[in-house]
């Protein structure tokens, strides 16, 4: 007996020697150096979320999560134009985001809705600098930047009305009087001090989704040709040459079908709900050019030029009705009926099929460049028709759902905090194949979605 406990004995440190240890997560930058990371973007990456830039925002940022990630294989700290730690934030016309609370309609009823945090943005971040030249802006996104602005002195000046306060706030400009003339492009600001040794490059949105947002009316697309600052090609090539010839490596995003967002598929096109009297009353006014209404959903009637004598009629499956559609109105003053949408509130499916197709113009470009500087290329259109069919990611459902889909901020347009983890997930994923790194990827539901009351 005493011969087997000293045999136990004996065996017990061998024993113990060949506990299995935890695995070890390998993390590396491969051929990239990240060591002087800057991020080149838009309001995306800007963090311009639910309709306003605040600080909140920019901390949860499609750059600054990225970097975040990325200063695990020596990415530097973040510095961003940082807005007030009020976070009211501040849209274009002086209007603070939008957060969820309870909105009374014209009918006397109360439901969730998006309201604006308060009566008037922190309006004091145009009127101050955010430009420090002892500590360079990591992150280069500009709310409304659009390819051919790169290289714009004009997106600087505050005397024009190419003016970008946003830009303005951030740029070594700021402290140029008015009418010195003395006015930077973002790209010399970019460069201002040095060039990164990696760059991620996210724009081409803000080229098409201005004129998508007013229903094709105004704000007309950027053209594929043209000099550096009039057409997307070349204002691209620049910028790509540029870096190219600084041996600067990087990861840059093709455009998604912006149609697919909450902004443009919230209202239905035959979101006109009738009840028998209602029907009755629009039959004897439409019926006399052949348009019929039925109780229950009806499509909202349209102007349309084309579309006979009386230039409107009923919208039609495919249309896009835009969120900026007023619904106090549809509800209360028969707007979307007897009176039809304007066009600034509709696109039709052939306005769609144009903007689709620049889109896919644009995106030729980005590929080709991708492949002639040896850049990591992120297909963004993957992700959002992921969003578009729904998914579920570590046991959450998420789509591009209005409010309830969980990854798109309030404005229907901008990602919220986990929807832009998401897509730094596929920046990584970019990055990892191109430079055969490993740079571990992010939990997305460690960031927020729509905050509810």
């Amino acid at each position: 007996m005493k011969r087997q406990y000293l045999y136990i004995l004996f065996l017990l440190p061998l024993l113990l020697a060949c506990k299995p240890k935890a695995p070890t997560h390998v993390v590396d930058a491969g051929t990239a150096d990240f060591t002087k990371f800057i991020a080149i973007g838009d309001g995306h990456t800007a963090g311009y979320m639910d309709d306003g830039l605040s600080l909140g925002g920019q901390k949860n940022s499609l750059g600054a999560i990225l970097q975040q990630q990325l200063m695990m294989v020596g990415a530097p700290a973040i510095e961003m134009p940082w807005m007030s730690d009020q976070d009211i934030g501040l849209n274009v016309n002086g209007l603070s985001r939008l957060i969820l609370g309870y909105k009374t309609d014209c009918q006397g009823i109360s439901s969730l809705s998006p309201v604006r945090y308060s009566l008037q943005g922190e309006t004091a971040g145009f009127l101050s600098s955010a430009y420090n030249p002892l500590k360079k802006h990591t992150n280069f996104g500009v709310p409304d930047l659009r390819m051919i602005d790169m290289v714009s002195t004009a997106f600087g000046n505050i005397n024009l009305p190419q003016h970008n306060a946003f830009f303005a706030r951030m740029s070594k400009d700021q402290f140029n009087l008015p009418g010195s003339g003395n006015y930077s492009s973002v790209q010399e600001n970019i460069f201002d001090g040095g060039y990164p040794t990696f760059c991620s490059i996210y724009l081409g949105i803000e080229d098409v989704l201005p004129y998508a947002r007013s229903g094709a009316t105004q704000n007309p697309m950027s053209p594929l040709a043209g000099f550096p600052g009039v057409g997307f090609e070349e204002s691209l090539t620049q910028l790509c040459e540029q870096l190219y010839a600084q041996n600067v490596k990087a990861v840059i995003a093709t455009i998604p079908n912006i149609s697919d967002w909450p902004f443009f598929n919230t209202i239905p096109y035959n979101g006109l709900t009738l009840d028998a009297e209602k029907a009755a009353s629009l039959n004897q006014i439409y019926n006399p050019i052949g348009i019929s209404f039925v109780v229950g959903a009806n499509p909202f009637m349209v102007l349309d030029p084309n579309a006979g004598m009386f230039g409107v009629r009923p919208a039609v499956p495919g249309e896009k009705i835009l969120l900026t559609a007023p619904l106090d109105s549809v509800k209360c003053n028969q707007m979307g009926s007897i009176f039809p949408f304007r066009n600034e509130f509709v696109l039709t499916t052939d306005e769609l099929a144009t903007i689709q197709l620049r889109i896919e113009a644009f995106n030729a470009v980005i590929r080709q460049k991708a492949t002639t500087y040896g850049f990591a290329l992120v297909e963004t259109g993957d992700f959002y028709e992921k969003l578009t069919t729904g998914f579920t990611y570590n046991g959450a459902s998420l789509s591009a759902k209005f409010v309830s889909g969980g990854a798109f901020s309030l404005d229907g347009i901008h990602l919220n905090p986990r929807g832009n983890a998401l897509l730094s997930n596929e920046f990584i994923k970019a990055v990892n194949k191109k430079f055969t790194a490993k740079i571990p990827l992010i939990n997305a539901l460690n960031y927020n979605a729509i905050l509810f009351p």
